[in-house]
């Protein structure tokens, strides 16, 4: 697949936007002076180091030369072939560089210096202040409190880590976002302690200018970046960030990790539709949606990347699993089983064979069991002969030290015969045999672990994503038979105001009376008969059950007026009698816009009891049909629907309709800030919405 041709023009712009932060030509760094422990300095040392190519200069006010880098005393005196600039001055000094760097046609700058908006008011309007004037001049900005940018291929590097704290990887296929440096740091050194190597890296810190939409669409079109790893704690433009996932990661894995998933968020929980979406839940249904692959900390970061950047996603769940250890095979095999993955038996003719040629009390049914008996022959030919049966889509290998027959030598036998296509991960318990396999199999694109565990997790991984490939997304299908209708609902608004609403969209909802003398009870009762609903209706009831201001199952006439009297003291005039629907299946349906990537749909088990149930599941929009669905199947609710225990299956197609609609209402209403539609109560060919909530925007 042409990657840059699935892409519109934007992401082309922002690789040639970043070009220069990963490439210059020409590098200059502000505030470096030899005084020791001078970021700048570090800065230089560390470019030095790399064996930075370009034309490198020092910026400082006493003009001393660095070593081999020379200085000037002022950004005017900057030859012209520099492209880019790091700014190590004080928080207070950074602005005042802006015009002069622009009149140099320096407009690409990385601010690694902190004192901005994270260290209170002052920093803030300090940070306004220079994202005004860094635009006012054209000048982009990485930064402020970050480390910028790091390219091995181009010996780039705006780093202040010396190398004898943190080992930088050598050039490799591997592209890195990071808000945090600490995080990015760390990753690095481990992925270079694996001597995995590194296509890119950014650290933006604050994020003022440039952040992650723009590094990941400059990535997507790096034909050198195989896959993209993720560390945010919060995203700058959420609807840009989910679009330009949601089409990378259909030709390159995106792998992400979360910080601060336990903050709590500061909204207003009016609906249950707000109080259900949650900060966390949205950000996992942005995972899913997309195709982003999240991960739980660094371990499992590295882990992923060292995995994705070289070995292909497994075709299918069956997996045969190797070693010489049957205490090791049984908790390979558990963890696989836990992720879903299949430990297939090898046909019994095969078995046979073997124990035709090696020991019999090899144990040849999977997980294959080989003892500490086992050699490299015996393990290299088991393999090579389970394989050829085509049965398997992923190999997992873990053997164990300490034995003489199984040693680092089976690397050469082990080449020889593996396949290029079938994904292999292996483990090695004890130093003396896990270095050199690491070492023979690295190059080869074959991830070795230091334990099973770690082993089993990839293979999990690998399959999932083999299960769950993702297909690209079109919106533009998706239709309802529901008309749109007329007009639009404003506040103040009321449960029936929106059940009228939903009624003139064809939309089935209880027939309803506003009572507001005894009287009024006779049209109700002749046109619906009885059981009916008695209910409190106003703007600001939106809990009526905890205010009880609902009253069910009213069978007769004087029940029913002796209910309205006592309700109606409380509520006067608002007290309506509305027809009690047959028993069905009651669902919750909402909408929460919410505040990083824009308006969310959530679908599950409806009723009183719906944060008690969490069988809630929720998507972004806009979506499409078949994502529609998969929510819907995903829940215990969805199970129901498609019929258990001999019961018919439940409307379906007229639920997903339903749920189109609301999406179109909620695309064309750009106030709403969140819906409520529960119970929504689903038939074998009907729907009907028993209540409904609305917030506006005001």
């Amino acid at each position: 697949m042409n990657e840059t041709a699935t892409l519109n023009a934007e992401p082309v712009s922002s690789a040639l936007l970043l070009e220069p932060f990963f490439a210059p030509k020409g590098v200059a760094v502000i505030g470096a002076s030899p005084k020791p422990g001078s970021l700048g300095k570090r800065i230089v040392d560390g470019l030095i180091a790399q064996g930075y190519d370009g034309t490198l200069i020092a910026v400082h006010p006493d003009g001393e030369s660095l070593g081999s880098c020379s200085s000037v005393k002022s950004v005017r005196e900057l030859p012209e072939d520099i492209d880019l600039a790091v700014s190590a001055v004080s928080a207070n000094r950074v602005e005042a560089l802006i015009e002069p760097l622009a009149d140099c046609g320096i407009h690409n700058l990385i601010v690694v210096s902190g004192g901005f908006s994270e260290t209170g008011t002052e920093g803030e309007l300090l940070h306004k202040r220079l994202k005004d004037t860094a635009n006012k001049f054209g000048v982009r900005i990485i930064g402020p409190n970050c480390m910028g940018t790091f390219s091995p291929s181009d010996k780039f590097s705006s780093f202040f880590l010396s190398p004898d704290e943190v080992r930088l990887p050598r050039a490799g296929s591997i592209a890195i976002i990071s808000q945090s440096g600490a995080f990015l740091s760390a990753v690095l050194d481990r992925l270079a302690s694996r001597d995995i190597g590194v296509r890119r890296a950014i650290n933006f810190g604050n994020r003022m200018d440039i952040g992650e939409c723009e590094a990941l669409e400059a990535f997507a079109c790096d034909p050198r970046v195989r896959v993209i790893g993720i560390y945010l704690e919060g995203v700058q433009n959420g609807p840009r960030f989910f679009e330009t996932v949601r089409r990378i990661a259909v030709f390159k894995p995106v792998v992400i990790y979360k910080g601060g998933k336990g903050a709590k968020g500061s909204r207003v929980t009016q609906a249950h539709s707000a109080s259900l979406a949650g900060e966390y839940p949205v950000f996992q249904a942005v995972c899913r949606q997309t195709g982003m692959i999240e991960v739980k900390g660094l371990s499992e970061m590295v882990s992923a990347l060292q995995v994705l950047q070289s070995v292909p996603a497994s075709k299918g769940n069956r997996v045969l699993i190797v070693s010489n250890g049957g205490g090791m095979g049984v908790l390979l095999t558990d963890l696989l089983e836990e992720g879903d993955c299949d430990v297939v038996e090898p046909p019994l003719q095969i078995q046979e064979e073997l124990k035709n040629i090696l020991p019999g009390y090899y144990s040849f049914r999977n997980p294959i069991d080989l003892t500490g008996s086992g050699t490299n022959e015996q393990c290299v030919l088991a393999i090579d002969k389970i394989l050829k049966t085509g049965l398997y889509d992923c190999l997992l290998l873990v053997v164990l030290a300490g034995t003489e027959g199984i040693n680092a030598d089976i690397a050469k036998r082990l080449r020889e015969i593996l396949p290029r296509d079938l994904p292999v991960i292996l483990g090695a318990y004890g130093h003396k045999l896990f270095s050199p396999l690491r070492e023979a199999f690295v190059r080869e694109g074959i991830p070795v672990f230091s334990t099973g565990e770690e082993a089993a997790w990839v293979v999990n991984l690998l399959a999932r994503l083999g299960k769950n490939k993702i297909k690209e997304i079109s919106v533009s299908g998706v239709s309802s038979l529901l008309p749109m209708g007329e007009g639009r609902l404003s506040p103040p608004l009321d449960e029936m105001r929106i059940k009228r609403f939903l009624k003139e969209r064809k939309i089935q909802v209880p027939a309803s009376f506003l009572v507001t003398r005894p009287e009024d009870m006779d049209q109700a009762i002749e046109e619906t008969g009885f059981p009916l609903v008695l209910k409190a209706v106003g703007p600001d009831l939106l809990h009526k059950t905890e205010l009880h201001g609902v009253e069910l199952n009213l069978n007769d006439r004087q029940e029913l007026e002796n209910k309205w009297k006592t309700m109606n003291q409380t509520w006067p005039g608002q007290v309506w009698v509305e027809e009690q629907m047959p028993a069905g299946l009651d669902l919750m349906i909402g909408m929460y816009r919410d505040a990083t990537f824009g308006p969310l749909l959530l679908f599950g088990t409806g009723g009183s009891y719906v944060e008690i149930y969490k069988d809630i599941e929720r998507i972004m929009l806009p979506a499409t049909e078949e994502e529609i669905r998969e929510i819907i199947l995903r829940t215990h609710a969805g199970q129901i629907i498609q019929g258990v225990r001999g019961q018919n299956p439940l409307a379906l197609e007229k639920l997903i309709e339903f749920l189109i609609w609301m999406t179109k209402w909620v695309e064309a209403e750009t106030r709403l800030v969140a819906l409520d539609f529960n119970p929504v109560r689903l038939y074998v060919d009907s729907l009907v919405v028993l209540d409904a909530k609305a917030e506006f925007l005001p």
